[in-house]
């Protein structure tokens, strides 16, 4: 699995698993759980569970806080589906063992699991009464899906993965590299927005036709090279990749402009929206290690706010609900806090 620096945080799964259950230090005292990180509006930040694999996406079906993980890499630690709370985060059973991708439309559950898109129905607050069922497997060649989002248009829209080699260079794979379209019964599938890198996650603002996605860009232009960013696309937009990166905006003439750019390598994984603002997990950071920071909803060359600094490893999963934001870092925790 080729996921950059995905499959960094899934490796790290297995490094930091140790904070997760805890271990014993050299005077044989056990070693609780990683500190939560602060907020920087001063907010309380509550710790809702432990133990997801390398936590990934959220789904909020009325008062059930779903949360997938992508599992470790080497597959000692298998992800899934899991609901958080009480302290607890347990697995549903049936559920595939890597999950990427989350969304709800109010009655079925979609995941993005590998080449596959499932659907699963009929929760009763412990179990699907359906079992999870592929709607959707990518054709013969196809690397993987990445998030998804639920449009208002009620068509699912997920990232491609750029799969191999596809750091500085255009895959040659089906819809390797762009945002695709569907619908919820897996069918009229489409090419919404190419010439992307690496899409990761989507969401889509309240009110709006248009989803937002981050992506990530290159790793080898060194340090300070190109930047990642933040996406608004329309139909049939083309982002320019490899040609394009915004390493040279010159070179960017004609193509699809994105919402903001960040910091390179900062690399943003989820996001959400509250109000005007858009969240951003950032799995590296912007230069004080791994955070949580918002940018306006219309986008432009604002610096980035942090809302959590101080995590104890990179955060990858972020969603927003009633006026909260959630997020998970690859020690397995998820955290809440008012957005």
């Amino acid at each position: 699995m080729n996921r950059s620096r995905m499959a960094f945080a899934a490796t790290l799964t297995l490094a930091l698993a140790p904070l997760t259950v805890g271990t014993a230090s050299a005077a044989r005292r056990p070693q609780g759980p990683p500190p939560p990180p602060k907020a920087a509006n001063g907010a309380k930040v509550t710790t809702l569970a432990q133990g997801v694999p390398t936590p990934t996406a959220f789904a909020f079906a009325g008062t059930t806080t779903f949360v997938s993980g992508a599992g470790a890499e080497d597959g000692s630690a298998p992800g899934g589906l899991y609901t958080v709370a009480k302290g607890r985060a347990t697995r549903v059973a049936g559920a595939p063992k890597a999950i990427y991708g989350l969304a709800w439309d109010g009655r079925t559950l979609f995941a993005s699991s590998g080449p596959r898109l499932v659907a699963a129905s009929g929760w009763n607050g412990r179990r699907f009464s359906s079992g999870f069922r592929a709607i959707w497997t990518g054709p013969r060649g196809f690397s993987n899906l990445n998030g998804i989002a639920l449009g208002p248009d009620a068509r699912l829209y997920a990232g491609v993965t750029m799969g191999r080699n596809g750091d500085h260079a255009k895959v040659d794979a089906p819809f390797a590299q762009s945002i695709i379209s569907l619908t919820k019964r897996g069918e009229d599938v489409t090419t919404y927005a190419s010439g992307l890198r690496q899409p990761w996650q989507l969401t889509f603002a309240p009110g709006s036709d248009t989803p937002l996605a981050t992506a990530l860009g290159q790793e080898n232009l060194g340090r300070t090279q190109p930047p990642d960013y933040v996406i608004a696309p329309r139909d049939g937009d083309d982002y320019g990749f490899p040609s394009c990166n915004w390493s040279k905006p010159a070179a960017c003439a004609g193509f699809a402009r994105p919402l903001a750019l960040l910091p390179a390598h900062s690399s943003p994984m989820g996001i959400g929206v509250i109000g005007q603002r858009i969240y951003l997990a950032l799995f590296t950071g912007t230069g004080r290690g791994p955070s949580v920071v918002s940018i306006p909803l219309a986008g432009g060359s604002a610096k980035p706010k942090p809302l959590l600094v101080g995590f104890a490893a990179p955060v990858v999963a972020l969603g927003t609900h009633a006026g909260q934001v959630y997020a998970g870092d690859v020690t397995g925790a998820i955290y809440r806090v008012k957005g």
